[in-house]
């Protein structure tokens, strides 16, 4: 191992700093490379490349060692030996200018320029490797390195003249061979060469090629290479090299590319993509994703402090304005956080046009599509999922990278644009300032700032264009809809009593029940209580097992005192008794229709006649109630008459006549008056 110049930058091995341990370990290299102590020039990656170090980034004491291994590094030279013999071709430029293709088809500037500067070298290398050879049989040396030699020098002006001949000594010799004996023709790509040169001629040919290229194993060039040699051998084909592979691999790719990267990867790239509009209104559309933010916080727990930990936030997008119409933070994206962002969505509809609104269509990706369809579905008149694996297909994507330079980025706590981003914040400041990264609560606050900010630049536009949209586009979730998705529950189940149902939410107890007389129809169920922590004049009972729902207002509050009453008591009351008339009358139609039916059961029926069932039933006037039943039931009767007519003349005066009735018969006012 040696030094070697690499893009006119002094370099080692980096196997050279820890293979035998004496310079440093292999652990404290990667964590030098990791925090920028040592810059790499060159990976390892390619057939035959090694891992290269620039030398003026490794720390002073280890410096000091790889001089004493290697002795000092060499100055860098101006100009390499071999470039003396280099001539401008002018018979190549335009050779390779005029060469056609095709019928219609030249070859492109940036080939003409590599084939001639590759024919220029091997002219140079041919002038260089004779003179090399005279020179060392007059010195009397020995001339079996000289092709090594050349190789390395034609690899050390490579950037500098651009050409990509062979890395090695053996290549490099065929190569001038067939420069030699073909011209120019040799430095052409087999795909620019005509039908006529294709080693690959007949239909079995390139069926069976394009079989192996398509595998969804995903072979490379030289596996190819090998497998089709062996089946050459017994066919007679010609021979493939793994260069001649890959350019047919090039040729085929649209046959090809879906074998190896399956359907959801073609369709992304090499099928057509629908260009799309945004919405002319709002309230048309709307997108949601995940993304997790690029902000960094703080978190302790029993093991300790992490600072790397960052929050998810998912978004409702309007794209008519790319308004973020709603949003929710959590530690994960999973089915209640998106449900939160959905219910943020719908209330923030309600804090800008003053009603609940749901969106004509939503789109979002399949993640716990199942158990959110009924979320879905109650915010949207259309749900339509994004086709798997189309990512595309959301415009919420780029929103994402804009939300992010435009505000995470200006954070001291800015984490970065993404792992396969070239630019990131500096690792090294980020580790120092580490310990001023807010909490989870004060990232929560950063994002809920931007948020709002965003909303706040284009709320006029928003409700400029909602006022202009056509009123047939505008469609209102209903109470009951949003507190059956979107509601919060107390966490118990509540049946109903003479008094309503009383939930306690938060820790208070609230009074609620219905005007609709079939929520009195189920007594005997227990109702699960759904309500919005922002407003508790009503909520929801729901029974799951058999989907029942009504929505409950909460029970007004009646003085005992008269003198109490405040406006609106009156209408308060007057509502509770109408219903409690209009139940009774209900179930007096019911018992009607019941006596109407058995008693035709009974005509229709005449062997039932004198059997205790009729007995019990009926009477010989056809009534519901013997005659021992109606002596029983008449103190009742005068007593519900006497209530008639009470409700009666008290619906007949107004509220002010009544206080003041009794104010005057009850109160001394002068109790309440203030004397000086």
């Amino acid at each position: 191992m040696a030094y070697e110049f690499y893009n006119n930058t002094l370099t080692v091995p980096a196997a050279l700093l820890y293979e035998d341990g004496e310079i440093l370990t292999k652990p404290n290299y990667d964590k030098l490379c990791r925090v920028g102590k040592i810059r790499k020039a060159r990976d390892a990656r390619g057939l035959g490349n090694y891992a290269l170090v620039e030398f003026d980034t490794i720390p002073e004491r280890f410096r000091v060692k790889i001089i004493k291994k290697l002795g000092y590094p060499p100055k860098k030279q101006v100009q390499h030996q071999i470039l003396k013999y280099r001539q401008t071709d002018y018979e190549a430029v335009d050779y390779f200018a005029t060469y056609m293709v095709d019928e219609n088809r030249t070859l492109s500037p940036e080939h003409q320029e590599q084939y001639v500067a590759d024919a220029e070298m091997l002219q140079a290398l041919d002038a260089y490797i004779k003179e090399m050879k005279m020179f060392r049989k007059s010195r009397g040396g020995t001339i079996t390195k000289v092709w090594a030699e050349a190789a390395k020098a034609l690899a050390e002006v490579k950037e500098q003249t651009g050409h990509k001949l062979p890395g090695t000594d053996r290549r490099l010799r065929d190569k001038l061979e067939a420069f030699q004996k073909d011209g120019y023709k040799s430095l052409i790509s087999e795909k620019f060469l005509g039908k006529n040169a294709a080693k690959v001629k007949d239909a079995q040919q390139e069926a069976f090629l394009r079989s192996l290229l398509r595998d969804h194993r995903n072979l490379d060039n030289e596996q190819i290479a090998r497998l089709y040699e062996h089946t050459a051998k017994v066919t007679g084909w010609k021979c493939l090299t793994a260069s001649s592979i890959g350019n047919y691999r090039k040729l085929w790719k649209l046959y090809t590319y879906g074998g190896n990267h399956g359907e959801k990867s073609f369709d992304n790239s090499i099928g057509m993509q629908v260009k799309r509009t945004a919405p002319s209104s709002p309230l048309l559309y709307w997108t949601l994703d995940g993304w997790d933010a690029e902000l960094y916080y703080q978190k302790t727990d029993d093991k300790g402090t992490t600072y790397h930990n960052r929050l998810t936030m998912v978004v409702v997008l309007d794209p008519s304005l790319k308004y973020p119409i709603g949003y929710a933070i959590g530690q994960v994206e999973n089915a209640a956080l998106i449900q939160a962002a959905v219910r943020n969505a719908i209330l923030h509809t309600e804090e800008l046009f003053g009603a609940k609104h749901k969106v004509l269509q939503l789109q979002s990706d399949n993640y716990a599509k199942g158990k959110m369809m009924p979320i879905y579905k109650a915010a949207s008149e259309v749900y339509i999922p994004a086709k798997v694996g189309n990512a595309k297909a959301k415009i919420i994507e780029p929103w994402f990278g804009y939300f992010n330079k435009k505000y995470c980025q200006l954070m001291p706590n800015w984490s970065g644009h993404g792992v396969k981003a070239a630019k990131q914040p500096n690792p090294e400041y980020l580790q120092k300032i580490k310990a001023s990264f807010p909490d989870e609560f004060g990232c929560i606050a950063q994002l809920t700032a931007f948020i709002e900010r965003e909303r706040e630049e284009l709320r006029d536009k928003f409700l400029q264009a909602y006022a202009e949209m056509p009123e047939d586009a505008k469609k209102m979730v209903t109470e009951q809809e949003f507190l059956l998705h979107f509601g919060q529950e107390t966490g118990y189940l509540n049946s109903r009593s003479h008094s309503g149902i009383a939930p306690k939410i938060e820790g208070v107890r609230y009074y609620y029940d219905s005007f609709d007389s079939n929520f009195r129809r189920y007594d005997h169920l227990s109702w699960k209580i759904k309500y919005n922590p922002d407003d508790l004049t009503q909520v929801l009972a729901y029974n799951e097992e058999n989907q029942l729902s009504f929505l409950l207002q909460q029970k007004h509050e009646q003085p005992m005192a008269l003198y109490d009453r405040k406006e609106g008591d009156g209408e308060q009351l007057q509502l509770v008794r109408s219903f409690n008339k209009e139940i009774k009358n209900q179930i007096l139609d019911v018992q009607a229709e019941d006596a109407r039916l058995v008693n035709e059961f009974f005509t229709d029926y005449k062997e039932l006649e004198g059997s205790l069932v009729k007995t019990l039933l009926t009477d010989s006037r056809g009534q519901h109630k013997d005659r021992k039943n109606a002596k029983r039931l008449q103190p009742a009767q005068k007593m519900i008459e006497k209530q008639k007519i009470k409700e009666a003349k008290a619906t007949e005066r107004d509220w002010s006549q009544s206080q003041e009735e009794y104010l005057k018969q009850k109160v001394n006012l002068n109790k309440y008056l203030d004397h000086e």
